[in-house]
């Protein structure tokens, strides 16, 4: 099964998390906005990862107090799962 997330961010720099969720693994992450060469890094490292480890890995990263773009990457994840 596939399906296309758009999540709009909350409390980041970035302003919408765009990805594609098949079979239980990331494809596809794109990040609006932020800080380019975080999240590029961020969508890479996370290329054809199972969700539930991309979640285990992201969620409670901080950047700004208590969230950043990983962890909002993590909470669309889950979201959707």
């Amino acid at each position: 099964m596939e399906k296309h997330v758009t999540y709009k961010t909350k409390g980041v720099c970035s302003t919408q998390i765009d990805f594609d969720l098949r079979d239980g693994h990331i494809y596809n992450v794109k990040y609006t906005g932020g800080c380019r060469g975080n999240t590029q890094g961020v969508a890479r490292l996370a290329e054809g990862m199972e969700a539930e480890e991309v979640v285990r890995r992201c969620k409670g990263i901080e950047c700004r107090g208590d969230n950043s773009c990983p962890n909002q990457l993590a909470l669309a994840i889950e979201a959707n799962l």
